[in-house]
């Protein structure tokens, strides 16, 4: 009775998805296994299975997969960014004019210079301290890249006071 979305991100799990795996688990069991969040970026711009969606992991991936059909992003910088990657999104589905996704990939590669969650975290932490907790080996940015993080989010005119639920 489950629905199951696959995971596939080698640099976590140490296992990569191939694309005949997944087809072979979509056709054996079509009820169960709907979807894929692709971390690894080795299939959203492959897969194309019927009544199967895909989503990439990272929002530098989102207008790119939605032109090729994928359903969306799954990523964790999303609670940060979920605003323009919605406006993204929104743009893409009502054929609007694309004026939001290069400050979302830009907001996106601030992040990715660092550990994506340590600098989730501390971006997060400036509002909440709850934030400043993080299981080892995870860690807050160090007062220099926190202050890198925030001044070239800062350039992007990217305000977490602003943000809100997408």
């Amino acid at each position: 009775e489950c629905k199951i979305i696959l995971y596939n991100f080698e640099k976590l799990s140490g296992y990569k998805f191939s694309e005949s795996c997944v087809q072979k688990l979509v056709s054996k069991f079509p009820d169960q296994i709907v979807g894929i969040k692709d971390s690894s970026y080795n299939l959203y711009e492959k897969l194309n299975i019927k009544n199967f969606a895909v989503f990439p992991g990272s929002e530098s991936k989102l207008l790119n997969g939605l032109k090729l059909g994928c359903k969306g992003i799954i990523t964790a910088t999303t609670n940060v960014t979920g605003t323009l990657a919605r406006e993204v999104y929104d743009s893409f589905l009502n054929n609007l004019p694309e004026n939001s996704n290069q400050k979302l990939c830009d907001v996106r590669a601030s992040f990715e210079k660092y550990n994506l969650i340590s600098g989730l975290h501390t971006l997060m932490s400036q509002k909440n301290p709850i934030f400043e907790n993080l299981l080892p080996p995870l860690k807050l940015l160090s007062e220099k890249e926190k202050h890198e993080l925030l001044d070239n989010l800062k350039k992007f005119g990217f305000n977490l006071e602003a943000l809100k639920a997408a």
